[in-house]
């Protein structure tokens, strides 16, 4: 199935509509300036036979506009650069290219009251991030959007979308300043799916949502383990909060898949997750929770079927920065699959502008992993227990950043087992403006 077809149409809907409008809205602004200093050890090999520190800064630049046509039609752009300086070990300077972050024309009121457009490139989330949020990880944290086309029909506190997306391997939709043929991905990605939230009861959030992927053209040699024949795969769940009562709430969401890999390879995956969290309205306002997150693991005997869960546009660190570069050497950078976790977490407020937490996982596999290289693979499926401690700082509205530490201790499912770590201290600042209004 080809969604482009889909993209095209929605977006020619917009031109007859803007132009039967009349008026000029304000034109908002934003710059925005980030810096990350990053220092790892042992996360891809948890051995220390081999030297795989590295000591990076990241420098991002994002500006972007939003002009309102007409009292319901705004358009939003945005371009965004990002650069890594690699100190550990040394590696030049190169400036990396300027690209478009978001393009898009958001269309509130579309012939019927409750209709609405947003089509072109934009960013998409859903729920926690489970199954919907990322669109390109291999850009690492530069941008997580989606050329995409969203249609939505709201009445009540109810909501459905018509969602198209289509992700090819490299950006060739929208040029890039000083273009340096970044992958985005392993291969073409195109998807169509329909997601409904329903607020309608007083104590319960209810989500339910069906998407066809198809991922495709892989470039990698047919003989790297890596190498994924082309795949078309179906993914229906759903997702539900309830809030029981003095400061308790409780989650859950749960998907399953179903598809095929050619040439004859069924898939029959799932993922989900539970959690209860409790929250106290006392000083330095603090909350815990613990839960369980599970991720179907491909089964090495079968030959005939997938039963790994397939993250779809969920490569980004929910979970952990660290952990999301240790998958590289299984399926892929932020792919998430064949993995089980106890999750412990507490969140505090020490301060007003201070935000702090701490979270446990005990991770396992549910198979092994024999396809990969022995060296960094062990014949075991416990993955280890990962500790993570987060400090957040909000001087005002120009002005935040944070303090993040984890470090993994390895399991059987590892060949060595010494343990790695991940530092990052990041600073951000942003300055927004507005101008003009006239209808």
């Amino acid at each position: 199935m080809n969604t482009n077809w889909l993209l095209v149409a929605l977006c020619s809907l917009a031109v007859p509509i803007a132009s039967a409008q009349n008026g000029v809205s304000a034109f908002e602004f934003g710059f925005e300036q980030r810096v990350r200093t990053e220092n790892w050890n042992n996360l891809f090999d948890y051995g220390d036979s081999a030297d795989d520190q590295r000591n990076q800064i990241r420098y991002r630049t994002r500006v972007w506009g939003k002009a309102g046509l007409t009292d319901n039609i705004d358009v939003y752009v945005g371009l965004v650069q990002e650069t890594n300086q690699i100190v550990v070990p040394r590696s030049p300077y190169r400036f990396d290219e300027v690209a478009f972050e978001h393009a898009y024309i958001d269309i509130k009121k579309l012939f019927v009251k409750g209709l609405s457009l947003r089509v072109g490139r934009q960013n998409i989330m859903k729920g926690e991030g489970f199954l919907l949020l990322e669109g390109n990880p291999w850009d690492g944290s530069r941008s997580i959007y989606f050329n995409a086309a969203d249609l939505a029909y709201t009445w009540k506190k109810s909501k459905i979308e018509l969602i198209g997306i289509s992700n090819p391997r490299t950006d060739r939709y929208l040029p890039q300043i000083h273009d340096r043929s970044r992958q985005l991905i392993e291969w073409d990605e195109q998807a169509l799916g329909t997601y409904y939230t329903d607020n309608n009861l007083k104590n319960t959030n209810v989500e339910a949502y069906y998407f066809y992927k198809k991922e495709v053209h892989d470039r990698r040699a047919p003989t790297n383990f890596q190498f994924q024949p082309d795949r078309h795969v179906n993914t229906a769940g759903g997702r539900v909060v309830q809030k029981l009562g003095r400061g308790w709430e409780a989650t859950g969401e749960m998907a399953l898949q179903w598809g095929h890999q050619r040439p004859s390879t069924s898939i029959a995956g799932w993922g989900g997750y539970s959690y209860l969290k409790k929250s106290w309205k006392t000083t330095w306002k603090p909350s815990a929770s613990a839960g369980y997150w599970g991720m179907s693991g491909d089964d090495p005997a079968t030959r005939d079927r997938v039963e790994g869960w397939d993250p779809l546009f969920a490569r980004w660190p929910k979970f952990s920065e660290l952990y999301l570069y240790s998958l590289f050497r299984e399926k892929g950078v932020g792919y998430w699959t064949n993995l089980g976790m106890y999750q412990a977490e507490f969140l505090f407020t020490p301060a007003k502008p201070l935000t702090g937490r701490l979270t446990y996982y005990r991770m396992n596999a549910f198979h092994t992993f024999p396809q990969g290289d022995t060296r960094i693979f062990g014949s075991g499926t416990g993955r280890g227990n990962m500790y993570q401690a987060r400090l957040d700082l909000t001087l005002n509205k120009y002005w935040k950043g944070h303090a993040l530490y984890e470090r993994v201790s390895p399991g059987t499912f590892y060949a060595q087992r010494a343990p790695s770590y991940f530092v990052r201290f990041e600073a951000i600042f942003t300055i927004k403006g507005n101008f003009g209004s006239s209808h």
